[in-house]
């Protein structure tokens, strides 16, 4: 009887294993999906990057565009003198969005020249704080939170007194995913001014 229950617990054990196989071996490999995803994200980085670096190329901005390890770029336009702001603290700023890239990327880039997308012209504003119909034409936002990643670690090296052009790659702002007039990859620009931390 001893012998019948443990062979049968070894059949269990052996076919759970059987069955467990190509799960286990597939966390070591990369499905055609996710290498085709991967593909895709490396290519946008680096149309991203060059489109970037034309822009502020383009605008004699280069010698003082900061880039940061994340792949957002900072170009300091009034250096303020007051509170840095960090995250929680509450940030009254002036800004103006803009399309940077509407999916198309120079002939420079390496890949293939295209005109992007022509709903989402290049330099077109998205977003701008003075439509926000308050006094100052500004908004309030919490440092480090409620906005894209590029524009709250932007905030994040700012202080009071601060006027930077924020550069945010695609993947930064909203992705594949775009927003009401954005589009899907767009890299994005700021124009950002700190009236207050408080």
């Amino acid at each position: 009887m001893k012998y019948l229950l443990l062979r049968s617990r070894l059949l269990v054990l052996a076919a759970s294993l059987l069955l467990a196989a190509p799960a286990l071996w597939s966390c070591n490999t990369e499905t055609a999906y996710q290498k085709t995803l991967r593909e895709h994200e490396d290519q946008l980085k680096a149309i991203d990057e060059d489109t970037i670096q034309h822009y502020l190329t383009r605008n004699k901005l280069m010698t003082n565009a900061v880039r940061t390890n994340s792949g957002l770029y900072v170009v300091t336009l009034t250096a303020g003198q007051g509170t840095p702001i960090t995250a929680g603290k509450q940030v009254s700023v002036k800004y103006v969005g803009r399309i940077l890239s509407n999916g198309a990327h120079p002939e420079s880039s390496g890949y293939p020249a295209s005109p992007g997308d022509s709903r989402y012209p290049q330099g077109a504003i998205f977003d701008n704080s003075s439509e926000n119909h308050t006094a100052c034409g500004c908004a309030v936002f919490t440092a480090g939170s409620g906005a894209i990643a590029g524009f709250s670690e932007g905030l994040l090296l700012m202080r009071k007194g601060d006027r930077k052009l924020l550069l945010i790659p695609s993947r930064l702002a909203y992705g594949p995913s775009g927003q009401t007039g954005i589009p899907a990859d767009a890299a994005l620009m700021f124009d950002v001014e700190v009236l207050d931390v408080f």
